[in-house]
């Protein structure tokens, strides 16, 4: 991670120990296997469009031999349930003001 991405240590030692702290908890062996963990992750970043996280966790996940088919595939099922999100929230709102 470039030194401009890590400017919370030198500002928030305390903080940024602990965030790291749970990071490599996350990151490790857990329940879930490395591949699944990393196809959740790129999935998130997409969702919260960051291009920095969307383009580092795909390139990790491509890395970890993860085809370009499953990236993809992990991307539309976020795209799925975003735009499932989106129609019944507009339902409510429809629903509340135009009845």
């Amino acid at each position: 991670m470039s030194e401009d991405k890590r400017w919370f240590e030198k500002r928030a030692p305390e903080m940024a120990k602990g965030w790291w702290d749970f990071y490599n908890a996350v990151e490790g062996d857990t329940a879930l296997d490395k591949k699944t963990k990393a196809l959740i992750a790129v999935a998130v970043a997409a969702h919260g469009r960051c291009p920095h996280c969307t383009e580092s966790r795909i390139k990790k996940a491509l890395a970890m031999g993860i085809s370009k088919e499953e990236i993809a595939e992990a991307i539309m099922m976020t795209a799925l349930l975003s735009s499932g999100t989106e129609i019944f929230w507009a339902k409510d709102v429809f629903d509340k003001y135009l009845g």
